[in-house]
């Protein structure tokens, strides 16, 4: 419910003032922001709320950019990736994965460059990721369901009552609707000018299987350090 009000009621009352031909993607909330502030006598609003826009948008980028970098770090000193990617700087920071990621970004970003209209650019790359963040809730849906099975004695923090009856009937709802919105990712919109419906769906399909099998192939090429002998 709260991110249904975040994201839905948000959308709905920009809708709401601006008309459907001047709603953009990347501009779409300041053109809102300035119309509403000009219409108050307050246009000098607009650009207050365009530093904390651009603020709060710099936090969530941090948070994108430091927590999955961070995650791969261990799994790379765990020995699981190449051990170029385990380097930090003097400050702790994986300096190596960084960089990588800043390559991948720009790599993909060109995708500004080569399309003709931004808007088309930023849903395409937005369905990309979001394709692969559903991905993962995905799995970890199911992953409750099985571990319901295999340890279901284990203590938890926090357990879905209702026993295994309980934990299919959320986690089942859950994935489902994830994999629902999983399909629809690989619609074309039909309000945006992206040319060849099959070019849209091939570049979020290959980039889905790319970023997918990536971690298999990183996985099966990397030597694994060897098990600690059980006593």
């Amino acid at each position: 419910m709260i991110s249904f009000g975040l994201f839905t009621l948000g959308s709905l009352g920009m809708a709401a003032m601006l008309p459907y031909d001047q709603i953009d993607l990347q501009g779409g909330l300041l053109v809102a922001f300035d119309q509403q502030f000009a219409r108050l006598g307050v246009p000098w609003v607009t650009n207050i709320m365009g530093a904390l826009t651009a603020f709060g948008v710099l936090a969530g980028v941090m948070s994108w950019i430091s927590g999955p970098s961070r995650g791969l770090l261990w799994t790379a000193k765990d020995g699981q990736l190449p051990p170029f990617l385990a380097h930090t700087n003097k400050n702790g920071v994986q300096s190596h994965i960084l960089i990588v990621q800043g390559c991948i970004v720009s790599v993909l970003s060109s995708l500004y460059f080569v399309m003709d209209d931004v808007n088309v650019a930023f849903f395409l790359l937005s369905a990309l990721t979001i394709g692969l963040y559903l991905i993962m809730y995905m799995l970890m849906y199911a992953s409750a369901i099985k571990l319901r099975y295999t340890q279901p004695d284990l203590v938890r923090a926090y357990k879905v009552p209702g026993g295994n009856t309980g934990m299919w009937l959320i986690a089942g709802i859950g994935f489902i609707a994830v994999a629902f919105s999983f399909v629809v990712a690989f619609f074309p919109p039909t309000q945006l000018p992206v040319g060849s419906p099959a070019f849209y769906v091939g570049v979020v399909a290959i980039g889905t299987v790319v970023f997918v099998a990536a971690p298999f192939i990183i996985s099966a090429s990397v030597k694994k350090k060897p098990s600690p002998a059980k006593t």
